[in-house]
């Protein structure tokens, strides 16, 4: 059961470690996040300001941009026994994402196991509003390993403390359930916004548990509408599995019938501000995502939203939105029942979810 934040003020670390630094790899999701995190600590913790840090070896001006509250480290090229520890800080924070994830590749998990023996030194060590995914059963004990370093967690929806709990062992006494940070971030961002539309469709499409058959099969869709489409980048690296790679996978042959009817619609990820990163989003009417951030950046936009659920996590967010989905493997027949089918979010959902997101803020970071 979610509790409501305390009408006492509480007390919450003076200084804290955001421990995941895959920050500034390109990824608008990322973004949205931090962005809830930073603006989560001044409505909870307004009287006394938390000295908040975060190393990355990607994109640190980016950062410095957009978040100009926390002190970042550029760490490209240091191994990680090399980065000196700040051991005068209070916290390690494992913020947002999906830790508890192998849908792109063990790569987080090795990390986190890289990082056990240095994060223990923290006094205090949390996870605030992190997913996990179904995906992770072959390697539960190792996810365990990770789970077990950790005074206590919070989630970003109840899909993802279902698995800690069940398939990774975390006393459910150390787990809540709030919501996703970007749910704190969105209303700001897109406050008293005006959005012209510019396409009457747009699809987030990563490809990374997706077949060459599925990914035809997006291509035949476009190649079917009688309008232009919005083919946007959730990840605006060109990597073969993202939405770049997919657009390029679709439009290599010079007779394609997709180069003229779909748009690739790519922000200026490193000097660009977070309304920029989301606006190819908003300027849709309907949206149909494999993304998670994509779907909820259209849901609060005002979009029709529809998803793909390219991974358990999304189909998770498409039950706790209320909007339609459909599992792989993708056909022309389920997108176009979609883009029929696709639905506004209740702004009661999306108000409760932002309430749900702050509580989990709370919980993980007031010191007991």
């Amino acid at each position: 059961m979610n509790a409501k934040i305390n009408s006492v003020p509480a007390k919450y670390p003076s200084s804290l470690l955001v421990g995941l630094d895959f920050y500034g790899a390109g990824n608008i999701g990322d973004d949205l996040m931090v962005a809830g995190f930073v603006q989560a600590l001044s409505i909870l913790n307004p009287a006394s300001t938390t000295k908040v840090y975060c190393n990355t070896h990607w994109d640190v001006e980016s950062q410095r941009i957009r978040f100009p509250e926390i002190s970042w480290r550029h760490t490209a090229g240091v191994p990680k026994e090399k980065v000196s520890l700040l051991s005068d800080v209070e916290c390690w924070a494992g913020v947002g994402d999906t830790p508890f994830q192998l849908t792109s590749g063990d790569w987080c998990l090795k990390d986190m196991l890289s990082q056990l023996e240095t994060i223990q030194k923290f006094k205090s060590r949390v996870m605030v509003s992190v997913g996990a995914e179904t995906a992770i059963q072959p390697r539960a004990k190792d996810f365990a390993r990770v789970a077990s370093v950790f005074e206590r967690i919070s989630t970003r929806d109840e899909h993802s403390s279902q698995i800690l709990i069940d398939m990774v062992g975390v006393p459910s006494s150390l787990v809540f359930t709030g919501a996703d940070l970007a749910n704190i971030s969105l209303p700001n961002i897109l406050d008293e916004r005006r959005i012209e539309k510019k396409f009457a469709l747009g699809l987030i499409v990563a490809g990374d548990t997706l077949s060459n058959k599925d990914i035809s099969e997006v291509g035949r869709f476009i190649a079917s509408q009688k309008e232009p489409v919005g083919f946007i980048a959730g990840e605006t690296r060109m990597v073969p599995y993202a939405e770049r790679g997919v657009f390029a996978k679709l439009t290599r042959f010079p007779w394609s019938r997709v180069r003229g009817k779909a748009s690739l619609e790519v922000p200026l990820y490193s000097q660009c501000s977070l309304y920029d990163l989301i606006h190819p989003i908003c300027a849709c009417e309907t949206v149909i995502s494999t993304r998670y951030h994509g779907l909820l950046a259209a849901a609060w936009a005002g979009c029709k939203v529809a998803a793909i659920s390219r991974s358990s996590k999304v189909a998770a967010l498409a039950d706790i939105l209320g909007i339609p989905y459909h599992n792989l493997p993708v056909t022309g027949e389920k997108l176009e029942s979609l883009q029929n089918e696709a639905s506004k979010v209740s702004p009661d959902i999306l108000n409760d979810l932002r309430d749900k997101a702050l509580s989990g803020v709370s919980f993980a970071l007031e010191v007991r």
